[in-house]
């Protein structure tokens, strides 16, 4: 029994000196070696993929919708093809390629550092009659996330504070391609409104101000922010907070009217992602309240009366039906 005892403390120690050999290796740099290291292997993970296609959502209050941007990073080179092209004012040749860095701040942060028509387009002041402020968008970012196996990094913007997504091109599309089947799949879905759909019955109505117009920036922008409207009941409270009842004693209920905005982007195969989940206020069905769904794709049906998009990540079946 002793020497059993003996062998596990040996073990016991063993393990601890090689912990703390390995807790010396990690410690036995400046935090500057470190931050170095971090920022090379950022600036590798950019680099690992020819291509990566990045949600880009302009405005700190989600105004003008979700944007496809194509980049490529190479050296201290950023090209990029961009899903508004048409909408960048020019005399010559824009500029899509230009420079870019990795940095530290007060994080990691992937800055556009040089002039770029497509990727300081919502940034750039003037263009298509927006302020001094542009659009309001953001070309320099915090690098809030990687994967190990750099096939997704998550930024999230200086100024908007909104998220962006970097995701690897599929080697099915060129960059070219990859942003005509985007603008593509828009101009196919010429609606402005749906009826939603959860489980089979109607909740919810959503719609929008515009359709698709490749030559008008503030049309096409607002194709790409919906606005869900529905009501729901709940319990009515007096304005000392107390709850009210009726005369025979039941609790009274006020109907509350919900009109939110959804800002949405488009993504080949269909797809029409909200920027985030969006989780409903009430029950207007039972267990409706606090169910969300993000993520919808354009289904064919038996006829055309009876294509819907459909949601692909929701605990509900919901669907938008014409």
């Amino acid at each position: 029994m002793k020497k059993i005892l003996s062998y596990l403390l040996l073990a016991v120690v063993s393990l601890g000196l090689w912990s703390c050999e390995n807790d010396y290796e990690v410690f036995d740099q400046t935090p500057a070696q470190r931050t170095a290291q971090a920022l090379q292997r950022y600036n590798f993970a950019l680099q690992a993929n020819e291509y990566w296609v990045m949600e880009y959502f302009p405005d700190d209050e989600l105004r003008y919708g979700g944007w496809v941007y194509v980049v490529r990073f190479d050296g201290n080179r950023v090209r990029a093809w961009f899903e508004g092209e048409s909408f960048v004012e020019m005399m010559d040749i824009p500029q899509v390629e230009s420079e870019y860095a990795v940095e530290f701040s007060t994080g990691p942060m992937l800055k556009f550092t040089t002039h770029n028509d497509f990727l300081h387009y919502f940034s750039q002041a003037g263009y298509n009659g927006s302020g001094y402020q542009g659009w309001k968008g953001d070309y320099e970012f915090t690098i809030m996330s990687m994967s190990a196996a750099f096939d997704e990094i998550i930024l999230r913007g200086i100024k908007t504070g909104n998220r962006i997504r970097l995701t690897p091109l599929s080697g099915e599309y060129t960059p070219e391609s990859y942003i005509a089947s985007v603008i593509a799949d828009q101009q196919a879905q010429s609606r402005r409104s749906f009826r939603v759909m959860a489980n089979g019955e109607q909740v919810a109505t959503i719609d929008r101000p515009s359709g698709i117009y490749l030559s008008n920036f503030p049309q096409y922008a607002a194709s790409k922010v919906w606005t869900i409207h529905y009501t729901y009941q709940e319990l009515a409270f007096d304005s000392a907070g107390q709850q009210i009842f009726d005369s025979e004693n039941n609790p009274v209920y006020r109907t509350v009217e919900v009109d939110d905005p959804l800002c949405v982007i488009y993504l080949p195969g269909n797809i029409m992602k909200l920027y985030a989940p969006y989780a409903f206020k009430g029950d207007v069905i039972p267990m409706l309240g606090g169910q969300t769904m993000q993520t919808f794709q354009w289904q064919l049906g038996v006829t055309s009366a009876s294509d819907s998009y459909v949601c692909r990540d929701s605990f509900f079946d919901f669907q938008l039906v014409p």
